[in-house]
């Protein structure tokens, strides 16, 4: 993947998920980039964070990067992919049961990028979300159905939504990316 001058190449398994619209994978990061306030101060929580292809265009930019990912083939991926990074942690596990225990370690200047599967975020697991209180969610969905459902979770938890952006990473089907970004109230 290609962002200006600055390309990442990634280790990624048979048995992991990866985008396979690069060029479209490309605008989504630039995307992120974009909206989530990140300083070296921050402390960025990449959720459902498979081989981590967003945490690795983060690490540079960030004080700490924590993955959280429950595919073992995925996390192997992810270690590889951001060994070059002291400043990043991966936990292995589902995020309902993880997240709870990093909440202490998050202040309100973090950040927060979920890209769950088509099922959307488990309720724990947004309700922790919720509890450490980040002044950004970025939400990666490929469902506008269970994105309805998350979003209405989160305004009524304090958020408000500012922006919905679509990606057409599969052209000529039904099938559509997004990016929503929510900011605490």
């Amino acid at each position: 993947i290609q962002l200006k001058e600055d390309e990442k190449d990634f280790h990624v398994s048979a048995a992991s998920f990866f985008q396979v619209n690069t060029k479209m994978a490309e605008k989504m990061i630039q995307h992120l980039l974009a909206r989530v306030p990140v300083s070296l101060t921050t402390t960025l929580l990449d959720v459902y964070c498979g081989v981590g292809l967003f945490s690795k265009f983060f690490a540079s930019k960030c004080k700490l990067v924590i993955g959280v990912e429950f595919l073992e083939s995925a996390c192997e991926d992810f270690a590889i992919n951001l060994d070059e990074f002291d400043n990043v942690e991966l936990y292995e596990g589902a995020a309902e049961e993880i997240l709870p225990g990093l909440a202490g370690r998050l202040d309100s200047s973090a950040c927060v990028i979920v890209d769950p599967p088509r099922a959307g975020i488990e309720k724990q697991t947004l309700d922790a979300i919720i509890n450490i209180k980040p002044q950004v969610i970025a939400y990666v969905s490929c469902d506008p159905s269970t994105l309805a459902r998350d979003a209405a979770r989160f305004i009524h938890g304090g958020y408000r939504l500012v922006e919905v952006t679509p990606f057409d990473l599969f052209p000529q089907t039904y099938h559509i990316e997004s990016i929503s970004i929510f900011e605490i109230m």
